[in-house]
């Protein structure tokens, strides 16, 4: 057979966001204090934008005047000053008070972030990079998702799980991994010099679900260990964190002590959503700056470089007003659909996806969920997450949806009624749901008992 070399083509479309919508994408993705955060950085990097709250420049004249009108000496500016830019000393401070009140604790996200000048990955990949850090959960774990990414930056699954995998290996390791089994498989080069390396790696990577369901014994079998051997490789895993991203803060604790950017507010009998439009600072441009484009004493390039930051100031401000609309319209989308909720609490929620509601206003699924992450409402029933509007329904067997909060709660009575000398296996709790018209799967079954912190049977037997 005569071997034979061939060059072929390859077309391959893809699909890359604007850098305009990449901004938009990433200001609505964050909560009301980073966006104030945000704000505050692009003020202070942006000369064409002028103090947040107040007009940053005053006319000489107009101080002068003030001062003449007071019969006081005028207070003359440092010898450093420029005069070709009108000057308020009360303006600029505050402008920088507002800069020094900017409430900043690390979050996982800045902490993995600033570790990414210092790795190997390639500048031109630190945008994706940056996408996939801010969709970890607040325990390190990557929730975004992967067709997202690939269809936005125009990339791979394998790019981007390469990607994933070179955060992993940032400080604290394991964060960006999608599951626990490669979140501690992340951090084995703790164990480099352990005697039981081999062996916690076997655990991790074929018995966690034999050690969550207490079957120590066939562990031991699989792998040839004696009983004090296997403790031994257990204390070894212990020292390996399944949740690395808790050790920092997260973006929902820093929401906490804010108030909400959404306000539920009844008109004509219906629940509407509402943004206060004083939780954020309006972004101005400076007129000094502008001013100098007809200067005819400033060169080309300066007037270049002037209409360059105007254009990003105007971009800036229309991402901001833009991921405000966006907002409002999608809370309003899911307040329209539980409106019984405003009333009757938790209880009243009925079956709702993000899908639904991307559909209803015309947006991506995508973008719902960006949104409603990190987002908060105050209502009647108190403040509420806006992602927690969301809720999977069951259908029961006389066709009626019914929320999962339902199904919890009867699950939580089937429990709580049974014979704790002879609890209840998972097979045995989704037939007595059955049997009561919930037709859940025993793995459903389990997943719900471990949301409500139930132990499996074994645990609960006294």
């Amino acid at each position: 057979m005569k071997a034979s070399a061939r060059i072929s083509g390859e077309q391959r479309q893809t699909q890359k966001l604007a850098p305009h919508m990449m901004q938009g994408l990433k200001l609505l993705a964050k909560s009301l204090p980073e966006l104030r955060a945000e704000i505050a950085e692009e003020i202070s990097r942006n000369p064409a934008i002028e103090d947040v709250d107040h007009p940053l420049e005053t006319a000489l004249s107009e101080v002068a005047r003030r001062n003449d009108e007071t019969d006081r000496e005028p207070d003359y500016p440092d010898d450093d000053f420029e005069p070709g830019v009108d000057y308020d000393s009360e303006a600029a401070d505050r402008r920088q008070s507002f800069f020094e009140n900017q409430v900043k604790v690390e979050t996982l996200q800045e902490h993995l972030l600033s570790q990414l000048p210092l790795s190997d990955i390639p500048r031109a990949d630190w945008p994706l990079v940056e996408t996939l850090v801010g969709d970890l959960d607040e325990s390190g774990y990557y929730k975004g998702s992967l067709p997202d990414a690939e269809m936005a930056f125009g990339r791979s699954e394998g790019e981007v799980l390469a990607l994933l995998a070179k955060i992993m290996d940032f400080d604290p390791p394991g964060c960006g991994a999608r599951s626990v089994r490669e979140c501690l498989l992340a951090q084995m080069d703790a164990l480099e010099d352990s005697p039981y390396e081999d062996d916690v790696r076997a655990i991790i990577e074929h018995h966690l679900e034999d050690l969550e369901a207490g079957r120590i014994g066939t562990v031991e079998k699989s792998l040839g260990l004696t009983h004090t051997q296997l403790a031994a490789a257990l204390k070894e895993l212990r020292t390996l964190d399944g949740r690395p991203g808790r050790q920092y803060a997260s973006e929902r604790e820093r929401v906490e002590y804010v108030n909400p950017e959404i306000h539920a507010v009844k008109r004509e009998g219906h629940w509407m959503a509402e943004t206060d439009a004083r939780s954020l600072p309006t972004i101005r441009q400076s007129k000094s700056f502008r001013r100098l484009l007809s200067d005819p004493s400033q060169s080309d390039e300066t007037k270049a470089y002037v209409r360059e930051r105007i254009a990003a100031a105007e971009a800036f401000a229309d991402a901001v007003a833009h991921r405000q609309e966006t907002v409002q319209s999608i809370a309003q989308a899911i307040f329209d659909r539980q409106q019984d909720f405003f009333e009757h609490g938790l209880k009243a929620l009925k079956p709702l996806t993000e899908l639904e509601i991307a559909e209803a206003i015309g947006v991506h699924g995508t973008t719902v969920s960006r949104t409603v992450r990190d987002k908060y409402a105050s209502t009647p029933q108190g403040t509420i997450e806006l992602r927690k509007f969301f809720v999977t329904g069951v259908r029961t067997a006389d066709g009626e949806v019914l929320s999962q909060d339902a199904v919890l709660g009867r699950l939580r009575e089937i429990v709580d009624a049974e014979d704790k000398s002879s609890p209840l296996s998972d097979e045995r709790i989704a037939a007595r749901l059955k049997e009561l018209g919930y037709p859940v799967a025993r793995r459903t079954v389990a997943k719900y008992r471990d949301r409500l912190g139930i132990k499996g049977a074994s645990a609960r037997k006294v």
